[in-house]
Parts: structure tokens; C-alpha cells; sequence
């Protein structure tokens, strides 16, 4: 069972005009994979041999709530066809500064939906910022989980540090047995070697491999993935952004051990999701 923990997709009418956006924001530093649809997903999947794909929506704003929910359920419930049902995993997202956060987060509780996706360049927060410490406090005495974009993004050159190790281990202490997946290898990239091994003693904080191709070649990439614990590292892509086949492959030359591969491509992911097969 292989499940990519990190990956976007957008309705059909929609994903032109966002990837559009989104490539003349990163100013031609990366290059799509895909174009942003789940049929285009689901063909890549096939490819690489990937079983299920969680998908991470952003809500920018508040506001996007209702609408990013009400497509997780209906992708769910086979509005996009069997095969997505089948195989695509909706996650939701709630604006941490939503006014109506609490209530929303019952819903998704309540509709079967185990993780909110945030990012903080994209909705504008700083994760150590106590005054959300309610919404991930709420978060956490729900059962659900973050996932999250961590470190450094290239289509916010001149921001500062918002969500590295730092600001994570500030974050899980101030809330702690708060579920966190902590992405982009726990957000290393554009913080100093070694960063993300404060994050160690939080058990409840897990990273993704979705590492960007501008860091493959990292020795501190490939250090992040031969020495994290097999337990808490799932595998994510960041599809469309990156070639499922190429980086399981490049996680697999890394961590060829077929007891973590085990967990790191499937096991841990379930878990997290709350389900004991797929």
C-alpha cells in the first residue's frame, strides 16, 4: 500500500487559472508535474504505483471554508467519478483566524474528515503567534490533524521565517498533544543544518518528504531522511508540483530498509487518517 500524504488538486473549472497564478508567483522556479485536476492525478498515480493521495487544500481566507468542505465530501461521496472516490482522500482546511473556527471544526469532525492543510505564507499567519493557540488547541481536543507547510517557499522570497523548527517547537510546546505533520522535511529548507532535530522529542509531530527539487541534492535533505524516525515520517509529494515516481524513488534509494519503507509509505499514513486499510 503506498499513499502520497501531500498532494493538491483542484476542481476542473478551477485549476487553470490557480496553477496559472501560482507559476507567476514562483516566477519560473519550479515546474508542474501535473496540471492541478484529479483526472490527471489519478493517471499519475497509476504511473507511479501510487496507491491513495491525500489532498491538502488552503483555505486563504476565512471564507473558503464552506466551499473546500462541501468538495471534500462530494469527491467522497463520488461527485468526481469511482475512481477518486476510491482513491483520492480530501482533507479540508480552516483559516486559523476564522471567526467561526470552532464550529467548523466540529463539522469536519463530524463528517469523517481527519486533517485541516495550512499554509502559512498563503493565509498570512505565524504559527508561533499565541494568539492562535485557541484555534490549534481546538484542533487538538478534536482528534484531528495539521498538516502543513513548513520553512522556507519560493513564491515568498522576502518573508521571514514563519514556520520552521523554531516555530513549530514553539507551537507543539504551547499546545501540546497537538498531531502535527510538518512538511517539506519538517521545513528545513532555508533554516540551518540540524534545525529540525528540536522537533525530536515531540512524538506527536510527524514530517513528509515532499522536499522541492531545488533540494535534492541537499546533504541535509538526505541526512533529514536516512536518520528521522521511520515511525514519524510519511511519504508526500507535493503533487502537482513534483513527479510521484521520481521522488518515491529517490526516498527509497535514501531508506531502502523495507520495515521503515513499510511505515513511511503506508503505515503511518493510515494512522493518521484513521483507517485500517484503504
Amino acid at each position: 500500500m503506498t499513499v502520497d500524504f501531500h498532494t493538491h488538486n483542484f476542481p476542473a473549472a478551477l485549476a487553470p487559472h490557480a496553477v496559472k497564478a501560482m507559476l507567476e508567483k514562483l516566477n519560473g522556479l519550479l515546474a508542474p508535474a501535473g496540471d492541478g485536476t484529479i483526472g490527471t492525478e489519478l493517471r499519475d498515480m497509476e504511473r507511479a504505483g501510487v496507491d491513495l493521495c491525500v489532498n491538502c487544500p488552503v483555505a486563504t481566507r476565512p471564507g473558503n471554508f464552506n466551499a473546500i468542505f462541501r468538495r471534500a465530501v462530494a469527491v467522497r461521496d463520488g461527485a468526481e467519478g469511482k475512481a477518486a472516490a476510491q482513491r483520492i482522500f480530501q482533507l479540508a482546511s480552516v483559516h486559523p483566524e476564522d471567526p467561526d473556527f470552532s464550529e467548523h471544526i466540529r463539522l469536519l469532525k463530524e463528517n469523517g474528515i481527519p486533517g485541516i492543510k495550512l499554509h502559512p505564507h498563503y493565509q498570512g499567519i505565524k504559527l508561533a503567534d499565541p494568539s492562535l493557540v485557541p484555534f490549534f488547541a481546538a484542533v487538538r481536543d478534536a482528534g484531528l490533524f495539521i498538516i502543513c507547510h513548513c520553512g522556507f517557499d519560493p513564491g515568498f522570497v522576502d518573508w521571514p521565517m514563519v514556520s520552521g523548527p523554531d516555530q513549530i517547537a514553539q507551537l507543539l510546546e504551547s499546545v501540546p498533544g497537538l498531531k502535527f505533520v510538518a512538511g517539506h522535511l519538517g521545513g528545513h529548507c532555508g533554516n540551518p543544518p540540524h534545525s529540525i532535530d528540536k522537533l525530536l522529542p515531540f512524538s506527536d509531530c510527524w514530517i513528509d518528504t515532499a522536499v522541492m527539487c531545488i533540494a535534492d541534492d541537499d546533504p541535509e535533505a538526505h541526512r533529514i531522511v536516512r536518520e528521522w524516525p521511520a515511525d514519524r515520517m510519511v511519504f508526500g509529494t507535493d503533487y502537482f508540483w513534483r513527479d510521484e515516481a521520481k521522488l518515491m524513488a529517490w526516498v527509497k534509494a535514501l531508506r531502502p530498509d523495507p520495515d521503515d519503507q513499510r511505515l513511511i509509505f503506508g503505515a503511518n499514513a493510515l494512522r493518521l487518517l484513521g483507517i485500517a486499510h484503504w
